[in-house]
């Protein structure tokens, strides 16, 4: 290569000039030099400036977006682990809120169930009467009953408020009749009926009569699920009653143990040292209405074991 010797060619970083020429007065014609080893490292050094300054622009440009960028998302990761943090405030409240209603509510349902069951505490649930009785015969059937089981009261002792069938669509099968309940005006009365009963069944027309105590049908269906556990007691010959509000008492040995929730009668028989099978889903002639037959599932509560009870005398019995 060669240069002319009063002249420099331009670098690359003044550009070409307004004629379009390399350098103004330059004639390629005159008499060239060739270039140096100072002279291409100059216009290396001066090439590498230039890439550097447009990369530099060119950098600086992307990470001020970038920048932007990242200053946007570190907002908005903080806005979202504030709603976040919120949320979790908010889901801890609600949970403690609803098991506190969820207590409350099962605490009133309860209650309402004990209610039920003592509105009925002067009710006989009259088992086994034929339905070839019709509906306006069953109150005098039932005070004929009543009287050739207590001959020596008076009728008006034994005055019956009312008497009719179990309010479900009658069974098809005639050995299945609907139950008879019927609410008497004293209480006393009421007792002295359920234990002769209890004690000789009384017979009508060759059906022999089973005297029970009208249940609500929340409490019918606890009993119900509680089937495998009163069959092993009997199985055993463990006397075992009936309490209120809803619990079962089973006599062992000296002690007396007690039972509140259907939820911990597997706890409850591994406690006592029984082992419970399963029931045989069959046909129950005492459940009521047959919209009381799907009841709403509670949740279970906390597990407790059971704990002895002292009953008092003369109040355990061996279920029929």
């Amino acid at each position: 290569m060669f240069r002319h010797k009063d002249d420099r060619r331009p670098s690359l970083s003044q550009g070409p000039t307004e004629s379009g020429s390399d350098s103004e007065g330059y004639d390629p014609t005159e008499e060239q030099t060739p270039l140096t080893k100072e002279d291409l490292r100059r216009m290396l050094r001066e090439t590498s400036d230039d890439i550097k300054a447009y990369t530099t622009a060119a950098l600086e440009k992307q990470i001020a977006g970038l920048k932007e960028d990242i200053e946007a998302l570190a907002s908005r990761t903080s806005h979202t682990e504030k709603r976040l943090t919120d949320t979790q405030a908010a889901t801890t409240q609600h949970s403690r809120a609803i098991e506190t209603l969820q207590e409350r509510v099962l605490y009133l349902e309860d209650g309402l169930e004990d209610l039920n069951n003592r509105s009925r505490r002067q009710n006989i649930r009259i088992r086994g009467l034929p339905e070839s009785i019709q509906p306006e015969a069953i109150l005098p059937t039932v005070q004929a009953i009543f009287q050739s089981i207590l001959p020596d009261t008076s009728e008006q002792e034994r005055y019956i408020e009312r008497a009719h069938r179990a309010l479900r669509p009658p069974a098809f099968n005639l050995n299945a009749p609907r139950d008879v309940i019927t609410k008497l005006l004293h209480f006393p009365i009421k007792e002295r009926l359920m234990k002769a009963a209890r004690d000789s069944p009384p017979i009508y027309q060759g059906h022999t009569l089973h005297f029970y105590q009208d249940l609500a049908p929340t409490t019918l269906k606890k009993r119900r699920d509680l089937q495998p556990l009163t069959t092993a007691l009997m199985e055993k010959g463990w006397r075992y009653m009936w309490g209120h509000p809803f619990k079962l008492l089973v006599k062992k040995g000296d002690q007396t143990y007690t039972l509140h929730q259907v939820t911990d009668m597997q706890d409850f028989a591994t406690h006592i040292g029984l082992s419970l099978r399963q029931p045989t889903p069959t046909a129950d002639p005492s459940a009521e209405n047959s919209r009381h037959s799907e009841l709403r599932p509670r949740p279970p509560r906390q597990q407790t074991k059971p704990r002895p009870y002292t009953a008092p005398k003369g109040q355990l019995h061996m279920d029929n």
